[in-house]
């Protein structure tokens, strides 16, 4: 359930990509687009970060016990 939101912004930043392919560089909201691609892609971004050293924290190497 946690993950649910975090999926949500990675399907709407897919979405994001496919229509700015199809949107002409003169169309007005062409702009528009490319910002809230590069929000959404900046806050995954984000999100990678700050879970990545926690994964790797977490990760038990293997011959390792974990206590």
């Amino acid at each position: 359930l946690l993950y649910k939101p975090v999926d949500r912004v990675t399907r709407s930043t897919l979405v994001l990509h496919d229509l700015l392919k199809h949107t002409p560089v003169s169309h007005p909201d062409h702009p528009l687009l490319q910002d809230a691609l590069r929000i959404s892609q900046n806050f995954l971004s984000s999100i990678n970060e700050e879970i990545t050293p926690r994964r790797q924290s977490m990760t038990v190497k293997k011959g390792e016990v974990r206590l």
